[in-house]
């Protein structure tokens, strides 16, 4: 009897099935979904778009494309097959998941696979809630938006123009809030293109309370960007009795106040790096207490060493200016003549006074000299001088001779440090129980929420050719949310395992790391093959040899085996 062999290249696909499994996903979702006349539910029909995303990423009309590519029983359950995720299916999916209003099913989701991973127990007294907001634009019309749905009340979802953060402002855009806790987006939702961030966050901060126990508000801790430091928010703040940290904005005259009161004496407080990276910055703080808003805050002002690339920038264009302006008022003084010696040294005092005070430092550094001239003096009538008439005497008189010398070192970075000088505010005003330091350091950890935004840049294909309903759009951005809330939690597990382990995970490009990101331990499943051998009415499926040993290694550290791109899942 002739055998048939079906090749499958899985990759990643069985590791995000089993995941989803195991949070219990499908089900939440379909416990709270109704049920369409499709052969699949809404929980499966998201969980083969979340396998997808995670895999291979491609546009929903090329979902079934992917599946046809891969063993979809072992992912999705016995007589599920690629034709049961057409773009219809899916489609009719992203409309149900709309009505559910994702705005509440997502936290349940998120809490439910928080306590599965006990990310709590990881903190003992401040749970810090790190939020930001990203920006992705799309393309196309969306003409469809303009048409209303009576069935949906107070929802002002539109994809619309807004401040970009892709720097594409002639797009269309969403915009996506989250708010992590230990990596993982706990709260998250999808905006309007046009939404502001000060908006957002007098939105998120109710939102984010609203949706954790007494027990763990008390002890959380709002961080987020300059945008959330306006009136009403600090107010909303204080009323929620919500802690938080943020950067001041410098629009405030206080901001530039406070940075001078730090520079005026020299007491800083140096707690040196807070990375690892050899060439990571090193910071000094100094703290103050002031009123804001007729309420009394801690601020952190904090001097780092590193510049960014635009303040480089900036330094070269103020070295050309600054270097420009004295050589000009030079020329023009050392064209004045003064009569006695006092007059030139007055006048060169005043030259040094008026380009580099206390209040106008320069880069540049200023020599003067007072040069002495001896002058014929000229004679007081014109034409040939008669043989008695003396001899004209000679006067003396004095002129600046200005060097402009180029900026030392020291005084480079000492400018370097003074761009890179920003200042931290909180309401905790017990340093005792969060120190000037820690508060630093939690504000650092911003960059968590920031890095869960490079998974969400990642190349989507939200077009208008299948997503042409503005709903649709917003629903599909939800599950972009799950896909990065699995991802996270993906990640999570890798490193609190790799915590325990004293060999290094050995990645691709021979790199070794205790604390891999999601993005290289995925790389090193995406070559994972299987064969499905029929013969007759029977079926046998394996696994091909694998060629990075690591791969074992990997799913055994999230208490998995090679037998998940195998068996059969049960049918949903």
């Amino acid at each position: 009897m002739i055998a048939d062999m079906l090749h499958f290249v899985m990759g990643a696909s069985a590791v995000w099935a089993k995941l989803i499994d195991r949070f219990d996903w499908v089900q939440i979702i379909d416990d709270a979904a109704w049920r369409d006349d499709c052969k699949l539910s809404v929980g499966t029909r998201v969980k083969a778009l979340l396998i997808n995303i995670g895999t291979d990423r491609k546009a929903l009309y090329k979902v079934q494309e992917f599946y046809e590519k891969r063993d979809t029983e072992v992912l999705l359950g016995e007589g599920v097959s690629a034709s049961d995720l057409n773009d219809d299916a899916l489609g009719r999916a992203l409309d149900i998941l709309y009505d559910l209003d994702m705005d509440k099913l997502y936290p349940r989701l998120a809490l439910h696979t928080a306590q599965q991973l006990r990310v709590l127990d990881q903190y003992d007294d401040l749970l810090p809630f790190h939020s930001d907001t990203t920006s992705i634009s799309l393309t196309g019309d969306y003409a469809c938006q303009d048409v209303v749905r009576e069935d949906v009340k107070g929802d002002d979802f539109r994809i619309a123009r807004g401040y970009s953060k892709d720097h594409r402002p002639e797009l269309k855009q969403i915009i996506f809030g989250l708010s992590t806790l230990g990596g993982l987006p706990i709260c998250a939702n999808v905006d309007k293109g046009n939404q502001d961030d000060h908006t957002w966050n007098f939105e998120n901060i109710p939102r984010l309370l609203q949706q954790i126990d007494k027990s763990i508000r008390e002890k959380s801790i709002y961080i987020a960007d300059s945008a959330v430091v306006t009136k009403d928010n600090l107010a909303l703040l204080a009323s929620e009795k919500a802690h938080f940290i943020s950067r001041f904005p410098s629009t405030y005259t206080l901001c530039d106040t406070l940075k001078q009161s730090a520079w005026a004496e020299d007491t800083w407080v140096n707690v040196g790096r807070m990375g690892t990276a050899k060439d990571s910055a090193s910071y000094k703080i100094r703290a103050f207490s002031r009123e804001f808003y007729g309420k009394p805050y801690r601020f952190i002002v904090v001097r780092s060493t590193s510049l960014d690339t635009r303040k480089e920038h900036k330094l070269q264009d103020v070295l050309e200016r600054e270097e420009k302006s004295l050589r000009k008022a030079a020329d023009k003084a050392s064209r004045m003549v003064y009569s006695c010696l006092e007059d030139a040294n007055t006048a060169a005092e005043s030259f040094v006074k008026a380009h580099s005070s206390k209040h106008k430092p320069i880069l540049h550094s200023l020599h003067m000299d007072v040069v002495t001239e001896n002058v014929q003096v000229k004679r007081e009538r014109r034409g040939r001088p008669k043989k008695d008439d003396p001899v004209p005497g000679v006067r003396t008189q004095y002129r600046l001779a200005v060097e402009i010398i180029p900026p030392s070192n020291e005084a480079l970075q000492t400018w370097r440090e003074r761009e890179a000088t920003f200042v931290l505010i909180t309401d905790v005003r017990d340093d005792q129980r969060i120190p000037d330091e820690q508060i630093l350091r939690l504000y650092k950890e911003q960059h968590e929420v920031e890095a869960r935004f490079r998974f969400l840049k990642s190349p989507y294909h939200v077009g208008p050719i299948f997503l042409q309903n503005p709903h649709r759009v917003k629903a599909f951005a939800y599950v972009m949310l799950m896909s990065l809330l699995l991802y996270s939690a993906f990640e999570y597990l890798i490193r609190q395992q790799m915590a325990n382990e004293t060999e290094p995970l050995i990645l691709p490009g021979k790199r070794k790391s205790f604390r891999p990101t999601g993005a290289s331990v995925l790389e090193m499943l995406d070559e994972v093959t299987t064969f499905q051998i029929r013969t007759g009415e029977t079926s046998q499926r394996m696994t091909a040899r694998l060629h990075d040993d690591q791969v074992e290694r990997v799913l055994n550290l999230l208490n998995l085996d090679l037998s998940i791109y195998t068996e059969v899942q049960k049918s949903a």
